[in-house]
């Protein structure tokens, strides 16, 4: 349920549509959350924090978040979106105030920091003219948003929450973006360390990066992985998704969903596909957008890869029709120890959907996958043999092992106890400042008290 509506900048006095449903604001607690790539209603991509912020709407909180609604899967502006350097617009109860960003994200490195500066800049203008909330949460990367939680926190005098969902900049290193022996890396690690040292507490989305946090200087920590949300399989839109993608009943479809760029791999896929037997029925779907997809559909065209089907970017329901439509579901990230502490949101989608997947990379994502029923694969021909194995087992078997995934997702990261975790967080964060301050009064009365006497 979403409301559009274009708007100036304001004061942070303006009346806001989400005010009005609030008949004891005093007693209703403010949550300010910048995270730069929620997408628009539809978009392809991670609609992790709407569901979590929309359960917080339900318990009684205001949310606002600032975000841009360039995709960043795509690079793309919707239409609704253009010539609006500030729109502000209500989804599932979040007051979204979407802002200008550079659409160069995916031209070159230089176009990618112009997207950062760019967002960066246009999120602070946006959120320091927001009304006061009782706490703020940035979510980075990229790692910029950091530096606004600690600036919204002096603006808005709240305490602020650093959500780190891939640490920077050793990531950035993982994927040849950084050199560490470079000047940026160094000074992108400093400013990692200092706004980490700054922020009241650090959320981070699985155990794996707790102790990189820690080592930033993280004082507090708290794990909130996403949700496995229950998508029961639909036998007849499987009929008909497989019908559109021309593929036949006998096959095996495996469905990569996510982005095609330089980290996830895509190169090790098509060289599993290639070697895979020529009898063999099995079809690999392609579902997403990125820096790498041009280069790997000219390979793809170039080797007559025909058991690929790249689709490009899709809807979010688009990708609820291919789940529907595959048998197995592929996690693909190129080998580097930064992804091994991983919880990518895909492989949450997929156990929803009741579906196995194999992944590619070690550490939790590998324990996941095996726990789950699924495989492994961290070379292209370990991951030739998957596609073959899965390929030539019975239906009956793979549609079996689906639903040892989906009981596996929902025993271990159902939603209730995540959303649990980051309201108490945030509470926490609240009632720390609220100490503080006490201390602080209780400190200066004595002083006055001293100075009368």
């Amino acid at each position: 349920m979403t409301e559009l509506r274009a708007t100036g900048l304001g004061t942070a006095a303006e009346s806001r549509p989400g005010q009005s449903r609030d008949a004891s604001p005093s007693r209703r607690r403010r949550l300010l959350c910048v995270y730069q790539h929620a997408p628009t209603p539809g978009a392809p991509g991670i609609y992790r924090h709407r569901l979590y912020l929309s359960r917080l709407v339900e318990r009684g909180w205001h949310v606002d978040l600032v975000s841009t609604p360039l995709n960043y899967m795509t690079g793309e502006l919707p239409d609704a979106y253009r010539r609006r350097p500030f729109t502000d617009e209500m989804i599932d109860g979040i007051d979204h105030h979407w802002v200008w960003a550079s659409r160069s994200i995916h031209r070159s490195k230089r176009g990618r920091v112009a997207n950062y500066v760019t967002f960066a800049s246009a999120a602070l203008a946006r959120a320091a003219l927001l009304p006061r909330p009782d706490v703020i949460l940035a979510s980075s990367p990229p790692l910029p948003v950091a530096g606004l939680g600690s600036m919204l926190g002096l603006r808005h005098r709240a305490p602020w929450l650093l959500e780190v969902r891939d640490i920077w900049p050793e990531s950035a290193a993982a994927v040849g973006w950084l050199s560490p022996d470079s000047r940026i890396y160094r000074a992108a690690e400093r400013f990692a360390r200092m706004e980490t040292t700054r922020a009241t507490g650090v959320v981070v989305p699985t155990f794996g990066l707790v102790a990189p946090v820690l080592r930033h200087g993280a004082r507090r920590v708290r794990v909130v992985p996403g949700a496995v949300i229950d998508t029961p399989p639909d036998d007849a839109l499987r009929a008909r998704t497989r019908g559109e993608l021309g593929v036949a009943p006998d096959e095996c479809v495996f469905l990569y969903a996510g982005a095609v760029g330089v980290a996830n791999g895509i190169d090790m896929l098509l060289d599993a596909v290639a070697a895979l037997p020529t009898d063999l029925p099995a079809t690999v779907v392609v579902a997403g957008d990125g820096s790498a997809l041009a280069d790997v559909r000219r390979r793809v065209e170039r080797e007559g890869l025909r058991r690929i089907r790249l689709l490009g970017a899709v809807t979010k329901q688009r990708v609820g029709d291919l789940l529907s439509a595959a048998d197995v579901c592929l996690h693909l990230l190129r080998p580097d120890p930064v992804f091994a502490s991983a919880l990518p949101t895909k492989v949450l989608e997929y156990l929803g959907a009741h579906r196995p997947f194999v992944t590619t990379t070690f550490g939790l994502p590998e324990r996941l996958a095996m726990a789950s029923g699924g495989g492994f694969a961290p070379t292209a021909e370990r991951l030739r043999e998957e596609l073959e194995r899965w390929s030539r087992m019975d239906p009956v078997e793979r549609r079996e092992t689906g639903e040892v995934a989906w009981r596996f997702g929902s025993a271990r990261f159902g939603i209730d106890a995540s959303v649990d975790g980051l309201e108490q967080f945030l509470l926490d964060a609240i009632a720390r400042r609220s100490s503080r301050f006490d201390e602080r009064s209780a400190s200066r009365t004595d002083r006055s008290l001293a100075g009368a006497a």
